[in-house]
């Protein structure tokens, strides 16, 4: 007895138990269907890798310089207590008899000095590392510091060490030089760069 030829059937949910149906979405789904649609940039690239301008290189450059001056200028006025010592006598016009007292304290005085800005040195490098590292916060410290620098201007001349006097005005146009860099324009638009790149993770950081 043959058996009658498969006929295909029409196709019933209850055929495959199991499988459900999914229609098709509606027109217009996830543009005006319901779903808000994506923001603007989503699923883009980042944009292009942005390497560290020349005007950022040269100003942390200078400011390292800066530091390694200040050193030598902090060596130079420890090693000559002495000539520190006597301008302080001059200017006081001090006796014999307050001379020793007078010498007393400008000898704490000038070591001091020397001790704190040893700790003014630690604390600029450590903003200038971060300024390397594209941080836009510590260029902003470097801006407020290099400005209130200019208040030591008169001060740089007052060494009675003429090497001392010499580092202390280089160092005011060092200062001066890097603050200029790190405001212009490559320099802004690195910065910016790279706050972009640590908020959404993209490449390049420095």
């Amino acid at each position: 007895m043959t058996q009658p030829p498969y006929a295909q059937q029409p196709y019933s949910g209850d055929q495959q138990p199991g499988y459900q149906y999914a229609p098709a979405p509606p027109a217009g789904y996830g543009v005006g269907g319901g779903m808000p649609p994506p923001p603007a940039g989503f699923g883009a690239p980042p944009p292009q890798q942005m390497a560290r301008p020349t005007t950022v290189t040269y100003a942390i450059y200078a400011l390292v310089l800066n530091i390694a001056l200040g050193l030598v200028s902090s060596v130079l006025i420890l090693s000559n207590l002495d000539a520190y010592i006597d301008a302080a006598l001059r200017d006081a016009g001090a006796d014999l008899d307050s001379a020793a007292a007078v010498a007393a304290v400008s000898d704490a005085a000038v070591r001091i000095g020397a001790l704190i800005g040893v700790v003014f040195v630690a604390v600029w490098a450590m903003f200038i590392w971060f300024a390397w590292k594209g941080h836009s916060w510590a260029r902003i410290v470097i801006w407020v510091l290099g400005g209130l620098s200019l208040f030591g201007v008169f001060g740089a001349f007052s060494s009675p060490l003429g090497a001392v006097v010499i580092l202390n005005v280089v160092n005011l146009l060092l200062t001066l030089a890097a603050v200029a860099l790190l405001a212009l324009k490559p320099s802004n638009e690195w910065y910016r760069y790279q706050g972009d790149a640590r908020r959404h993770g993209w490449p390049g950081r420095a």
